[in-house]
C-alpha cells in the first residue's frame, strides 16, 4: 500500500461502516444499465458499503457528470469476484460520496452502495468472508 493509500485509509477509517479488503480488479461504470457508455477504472477497496476507486481523470470526470445528469444521482456498477475458482459478476447501484486528484493524471473516488443487483451481496459477502479467513 502506498502512502497516500495509507493516509487516506486513515482518513476515513472513523467515517466507514464496514471493513474494507484490498483488491485489484476493473470495474465497469454506467450510468444506467442499458447505456452504452461504459467507464473503466479499478477497484482498489471493497466492502460492504462501498468502493474505493483508481480512475484516469477524465474517466472521474465524466462518472461525476453521468452522476449528476442521472435523474436518481446514481450510477451502475459491474466487477467480477473470484468464487469457488470462478469469476461472478457482481450488479450494484452506487453514489458517489467523494472524489479527488490523486496526481499524475488520476483521481480517487469513494462509491456507496444503494443496492447490489441479483445475488451480488451474497458474493460480496462470500469473497469478503474468504479473505479475512
Amino acid at each position: 500500500m502506498s502512502n497516500f493509500d495509507t493516509s487516506e485509509a486513515r482518513l476515513f477509517e472513523g467515517r466507514r461502516r464496514h471493513d474494507r479488503v484490498s483488491t485489484d480488479m476493473t470495474i465497469e461504470i454506467r450510468r444506467q444499465r442499458r447505456d452504452l457508455a461504459v467507464f473503466l477504472g479499478e477497484v482498489l477497496n471493497l466492502s460492504r458499503g462501498g468502493l474505493g476507486l483508481r480512475l484516469d481523470r477524465g474517466t472521474e470526470l465524466q462518472v461525476r457528470w453521468a452522476c449528476q445528469t442521472s435523474s436518481s444521482k446514481e450510477v451502475e456498477v459491474l466487477f467480477r469476484l473470484p468464487c469457488n475458482g470462478t469469476l461472478v459478476a457482481v450488479e450494484a447501484r452506487c453514489r458517489v460520496v467523494w472524489s479527488k486528484d490523486a496526481g499524475q493524471e488520476r483521481s480517487r473516488m469513494g462509491l456507496e452502495v444503494i443496492e447490489f443487483l441479483g445475488n451480488g451481496q451474497k458474493t460480496v459477502e462470500e469473497f469478503l468472508s474468504a479473505q479475512s479467513a
